[in-house]
This record gives structure tokens, sequence and C-alpha cells, in this order.
């Protein structure tokens, strides 16, 4: 289990505090297509007034990345959703007291059956890589505006990234037209091995 912390205040980052480089599998353009049968949005009235962990941000304004993450466990195949992975994090003392997520507490909330990983740097290799192991790469990027968002990445075409946005309703993902460039960071989560 790697660890770090990672903001989850005003769906934005302060500096991430991250180790290593977890190993990933480099493949070829589009090859994978991660399972899309579970979304999210942080503003569901179901959990839209929730607290983050430490933070007294509400899931509605600042829930971005645990809203991602909630949708990744869930697409795993855990039965969770964003008020619920909420409370588990708090449980398990899973947010610094600034509300960051504390990424080792993944695999705390899962019985150790999750996993993140992270990287420090940010390339289309490794998020290509993270899908070939089935791995679902969350990545940040910056909103019109400059501020910071996460959303999950189900897939690449010549389009480019298929993401899930946890603040835009939509059928299908949307698509993010650019390549890793436009990403600030990336962490994967999956099924420990």
């Amino acid at each position: 289990m790697l660890a770090g912390v990672l903001s989850l205040g005003a769906c934005s980052s302060a500096p991430i505090s991250s180790s290593g480089g977890g190993l990933y599998t480099p493949i070829p353009q589009g090859a994978y297509t991660l399972a899309d049968n579970h979304v999210f949005l942080q503003k569901d009235p179901r959990w839209k007034d929730h607290k983050l962990g430490g933070s007294g941000e509400r899931l509605e304004s600042d829930g971005c990345l645990l809203t991602a993450a909630a949708m990744t466990l869930a697409n795993l195949g855990f039965e969770t959703n964003p008020a619920d992975l909420n409370k588990r994090l708090k449980n398990v003392n899973g947010y610094t007291g600034q509300g960051w997520l504390k990424w080792a507490s993944l695999g705390d909330v899962t019985g150790g059956k999750a996993q993140a990983r992270f990287y420090n740097e940010v390339s289309d290799s490794i998020i290509e890589g993270c899908m070939a192991d089935g791995f679902y790469p969350l990545a940040r990027f910056d909103l019109p505006g400059g501020r910071s968002h996460w959303g999950m990445i189900l897939h690449r075409d010549e389009r480019g990234y298929h993401m899930r946005d946890p603040l835009r309703p939509s059928k299908r993902p949307l698509i993010f037209p650019n390549d890793a460039r436009a990403f600030k960071a990336v962490r994967c989560v999956g099924l420990s091995r």
C-alpha cells in the first residue's frame, strides 16, 4: 500500500505529498476500457450536505475526489457511495485535519482489498498502464477559472480520455479532448494483488 495524502478541499489540491511511483504496464493507446456501472454526483441530494473529513466542507462543493473514489470502488465491486465512503474514511481516521484523503485508507476501508498507486509525474503511458492492470485512473485537472477538479478515467481513444465527472450528470462518459499533459496529477485505484 503506498502512502500519501491529497487535498479534498474545494475540489482543489494543496501541494501533493506522494511517494514512489507505482508500477504499471505500458500498453498501446485505447486498448482498454474499464467498467462504468456506477455513477455518482457530488451534488446528489442524498449526500451533498455531508461534511468531508476534518475540513467541514460539504461534498456538494468540495467532494469531487471523494465522489470519484466512491465511483471507482463501486465499479471495482465494493458496495459503497460517497456518503458511505466518507463515513468509513472518518471511522478509520482516513483524513488529515485539513480534510485531505490519506490514500492508504482506501485499503483500510476495503479490508485491504483495494489500493491506490500514485506517481510523481503524469503521462499517457502511466494512465493507460493503470487501465491495463484494471486500476481506475483518477485525474486532477483545472476547470475554467482555474479551480482544481478530479474525474475518473474509463477509456481513451483518438478523441481523448472518456471520464466520469462528479459535477456533471451525463448518460455517457464525457470526453476530455486532451492528452495527459492537461492533467496535474494522477492516482490509480484498483484491487490489491
